[in-house]
């Protein structure tokens, strides 16, 4: 099927997802044709023509609280150092470290459909696909390689 341009821009007008646009950092296309970092700032306003990002690899779009969420635990683990593990903070919503995998669990389990106590959320995929490998590989005498082609993406390694 082939859809005009009036026709696409009437589908993006109904998206019901489309409010969600507004969660996410767009490149423009400035941002992706430069060696350096941009020096505008990332808000609300970005200057230039975005950029159609369709890429489908695991790393999509930043979401705008992304660099909140990080910079918090940066901030208690910079004015709590080892304490992070054990303290909550009254002015934070980020758990203990010691405790951020159980709230971690708890947020994906109806997500996946699962009580919190069958989830499990940890490193990242290419993290997990080489502990699963370890675990599970036994190479043979006649069967000892693994064959991939070049430049895949790191979590294919």
């Amino acid at each position: 099927m082939q859809y005009t341009r009036e026709e696409a821009l009437e589908l993006d007008a109904s998206d019901g997802l489309r409010h969600l646009r507004s969660h996410f950092i767009i490149p423009t296309k400035d941002d992706l044709g430069t060696r350096t970092l941009s020096s505008q700032s990332i808000s609300n306003e970005r200057h230039g023509d975005l950029c159609l990002y369709l890429c489908g690899n695991s790393l999509g779009l930043q979401p705008r609280q992304t660099a909140d969420y990080v910079n918090t635990h940066l901030r208690a683990w910079a004015t709590k150092g080892v304490f992070g593990h054990f303290k909550a903070h009254e002015d934070s919503n980020i758990p203990p470290f010691v405790n951020i995998d159980d709230v971690a669990a708890q947020k994906m389990a109806p997500i996946v459909g699962a009580s919190a106590s069958e989830v499990a959320v940890m490193e990242t995929l290419s993290a997990n696909l080489h502990l699963m490998m370890a675990s599970f590989y036994r190479p043979t005498k006649e069967k000892f390689k693994i064959i991939l082609e070049g430049k895949a993406f790191p979590s294919d390694h």
